[in-house]
């Protein structure tokens, strides 16, 4: 009974522990899609109880060297106003922030892009933006910030 019970014991310990062990093992999904899901980070600003920003941001840096830039701290970044007449950031008065700087580039990305299909989480209503940072040396710590004028913002904070 009780080498049975061992034998099941080291043989569960075995399986557990390989590398396979992974939820998405059972959908089709590749390495890079797995490490975007891992740093992807999403937020909502309310107004009124209700949704009036989704706002999500993939650190790119964590996730591949030939998609980042090594000089610059890069996000691939995802915005959907719920309630306006437009899904422009310039129109909508809103900026990047990371750690208080503004962004050096910020290219709007459409959805058939080959180089960022697989991290874009299908969000179909709003719009995908790149966007750069210059290199924050000496901080462990990255915190990224849409705001306006009118004091609504949303912080997303990521590890570097």
């Amino acid at each position: 009974m009780y080498k049975i019970l061992t034998l099941l014991f080291i043989s569960l310990i075995f399986t557990s522990c390989t590398s396979k062990n992974s939820a998405f093992k059972y959908f089709e999904k590749d390495d890079i899609e797995t490490k975007g899901i891992h740093y992807t980070k999403k937020i909502d600003i309310l107004k009124d109880n209700e949704i009036d920003i989704i706002f999500w941001a993939t650190y790119l840096n964590k996730i591949d060297k030939n998609i980042s830039d090594s000089k610059k701290e890069v996000f691939l970044i995802s915005v959907y106003f719920a309630n306006a007449d437009s899904q422009s950031m310039r129109k909508n008065e809103y900026k990047f922030l990371l750690n208080g700087i503004e962004a050096v580039l910020f290219e709007k990305v459409e959805e058939d892009n080959e180089n960022f299909k697989s991290l874009m989480l299908k969000n179909h209503w709003g719009n995908y933006y790149l966007v750069k940072f210059d290199s924050l040396e000496d901080v462990n710590n990255l915190r990224l910030q849409l705001t306006n004028q009118k004091s609504s913002k949303a912080i997303l904070d990521f590890e570097k």
